[in-house]
């Protein structure tokens, strides 16, 4: 008898009953923090970004003489594609390319491939739960040891984190026939690799009495890869969304993400001197903690409108605040974000 009761209260749980008509059209807009795709349903989301920067005034910054200074334009497209298994279940990808002229850094900063599963959908009740291949060893990270004047510090080329990894995550909310209201967390485990490369060809270390010598004339090769840590990071936030008409609607959102510090763990490339090893041991010892934490503070605005049954054009406005550690390459004085989307179902 029990056992029928804690089973009769699952079935409960994870039916999907009739919503109420306004519902229904809130919960289908895509922009919707809690939209998912039904049975056979294709949709995509491509978007164009632009973002405005006041760089640090932090230690890494200062060596690159480059505190306080302004980034724009920095373009940021987007490309989002999902397709529902079932009206509970879906797949979906996401890919985001940065191009930063200013500081000559670009890449891929985002890339997730992965699916979503709808276990509670009741009386507007809703909890989904989702787990994403974080795809950061796409390219390699890639950065330079430069001194310009001021000591060694990393000067990176491109935004991938050169790592592996998996996100896990749930989302849950209410629907009425106007509002919905939704709270996220999710958790983002990296593996350490040697998918990554340092170029060398311009560090250079004082050998005593002021004399100034390259690295590479000192054992070390022009390029070299070394193992990263393994990391573990997290984000949460909440979303309002509010359906104005059958054409327009708008949504805010908060959201925190914790960074984690970067670390090197050992020197992958095969090193042929012993003076050369010695080099990159000392370089171990001092980026064994790269003292690169920050964390993010963002508000976000979204307004869109419904052109037909099945395209949408949104506009997105996000501020950010950060802080970090003196030597994160990632934490602003000031930072916002504007990008228009287009969003079609097939």
């Amino acid at each position: 008898m029990k056992n029928t009761l804690k089973m009769a209260m699952l079935a409960t749980l994870v039916i999907t009953p009739a919503f109420a008509d306004g519902q229904v059209a809130t919960l289908r807009n895509m922009e919707n923090p809690l939209y998912l795709p039904t049975e056979g349903e294709v949709y995509s989301k491509l978007g164009f970004g632009v973002m405005y920067k006041i760089t640090d005034d932090n230690d890494a910054q200062h060596k690159l003489f480059h505190d306080g200074e302004e980034e724009f334009p920095i373009w940021r497209p987007t490309f989002e594609l999902g397709y529902g298994i079932t009206d509970r279940w879906a797949v979906h990808g996401q890919i985001g390319y940065t191009h930063n002229r200013d500081i000559k850094r670009y890449g891929f900063h985002l890339g997730r491939l992965g699916t979503t599963f709808r276990l509670v959908n009741f009386d507007g009740w809703v909890w989904d739960f989702y787990g994403d291949l974080h795809m950061g060893g796409i390219e390699k990270m890639k950065g330079s040891l430069v001194d310009n004047g001021a000591g060694l510090t990393f000067n990176y080329d491109n935004y991938s984190n050169g790592r592996w990894g998996y996100h896990v995550g749930t989302k849950f909310g209410k629907v009425w026939e106007k509002w919905t209201t939704s709270a996220y967390f999710e958790l983002l485990r990296t593996h350490g690799n040697h998918n990554n490369e340092i170029d060398l060809s311009k560090a250079e270390v004082d050998v005593g009495q002021g004399t100034m010598m390259s690295v590479t004339s000192l054992g070390l090769p022009k390029k070299m890869s070394v193992d990263l840590k393994s990391t573990a990071e997290f984000d949460f936030g909440a979303n309002a969304f509010y359906q104005v008409n059958d054409r327009w609607s708008f949504g805010l959102g908060l959201k925190y993400v914790f960074h984690a510090q970067n670390g090197l763990e050992k020197v992958h490339t095969k090193i042929e001197s012993e003076q050369g090893q010695q080099l990159a041991n000392q370089l171990l010892q001092n980026y064994k903690e790269m003292n690169d934490r920050f964390n993010e503070f963002a508000q976000s605005l979204t307004i869109a409108y419904q052109v037909s049954d099945s395209t949408q054009v949104s506009w997105f406005i996000e501020n950010t605040l950060d802080d970090g550690q003196r030597l994160s390459a990632s934490t602003s004085d000031f930072k916002i974000e504007t990008a228009l989307r287009l969003n079609v179902k097939f």
